[in-house]
């Protein structure tokens, strides 16, 4: 408002001491002219400041939304975010074996090997298994060396061929080992157990739930704190909800599989977690 003040004054000297004019009748007209063109500019600015105060009331808000016509409308908006996690128990397991041959040379080794594993495979489908559920994960050939003398030589080759079983009744997976074992796998590298495409499902459904759920509660309890009402949520955008990748568990040493009097393998799954994250900002009023 001063600056207003300042330019109507300004306006008024200039129109005033123009040496332009030469008679007072042309002083009067012109100054009565300068003195309503200063007016009318007075007018315009107060106008224009009472706009941009009532602008600048608004912006104050937190948030913005889009109004039907395209529109952004400042909200005030409150971000919060929750956490949901369920533990089920798993319905699959994927069990690591593998069968290990030493020989002179590469050649022995290789196929004493693959004689050993296509009779686990067999053995396996036999139990059950099917073909789709068996997969190679591992397979290598390297020397044995002796260390013992200044240039090592070479004594014999090692051929190890890894198998990922999937089994799919818990329940089994003690079996499956046995009969591997049985057959002639001599490496068992671990078991990890994990939920089936349809279980992941309903699990990531209720973590997320979950998560809602945490979300919500910390937004109506800043609300309370604030004295403010919550009208709905604007944004909500969500991460997580997979199963952690399962990683096989190591199992004791399978030195007794020679041994046909064994006991039959134990096998104990735990529960598998699923979490979910949330991130909802709220409007309020």
């Amino acid at each position: 408002m001063l600056y207003v003040k300042y330019s109507l004054y300004r306006i008024g000297t200039i129109s005033l001491t123009d040496k332009s004019m030469n008679t007072p009748k042309e002083m009067s007209t012109l100054n009565i002219r300068n003195i309503s063109s200063s007016l009318l500019v007075l007018i315009a600015l107060v106008v224009i400041a009472g706009t941009a105060s009532a602008y600048f009331v608004q912006s104050s808000s937190a948030g913005t939304a889009t109004s039907g016509s395209g529109d952004d409308i400042k909200v005030n908006t409150i971000n919060v975010g929750g956490t949901g996690t369920v533990s089920m128990s798993p319905d699959e397991a994927f069990v690591y074996l593998g069968v290990q041959t030493q020989s002179e040379n590469a050649q022995s080794a290789q196929q004493e090997n693959a004689a050993k594993m296509e009779k686990v495979i067999n053995a396996l489908k036999s139990a059950g298994i099917s073909e789709d559920d068996m997969e190679t994960s591992g397979y290598s050939i390297y020397p044995m060396r002796n260390y013992e003398k200044p240039d090592p030589t070479i004594t014999g080759y090692t051929v190890s061929n890894q198998l990922k079983v999937t089994v799919k009744k818990i329940d089994n997976v003690g079996d499956v080992i046995d009969v591997a074992v049985d057959a002639g796998a001599n490496e068992v590298q671990g078991v990890s157990f994990t939920l089936s495409d349809t279980a992941q499902q309903d699990a990531r459904k209720l973590a997320l739930e979950n998560a809602v759920k945490a979300a919500r509660a910390d937004a109506d309890n800043l609300a309370q704190a604030l004295d403010v009402a919550i009208s709905g949520p604007l944004e909500i955008t969500t991460s997580g909800g997979n199963i952690p990748i399962p990683y096989p568990m190591p199992l004791a040493d399978m030195a007794y599989a020679e041994n046909a009097a064994r006991t039959p393998t134990p096998i104990q799954p735990g529960d598998v977690s699923v979490t979910a994250y949330v991130q909802v900002i709220y409007q309020f009023a």
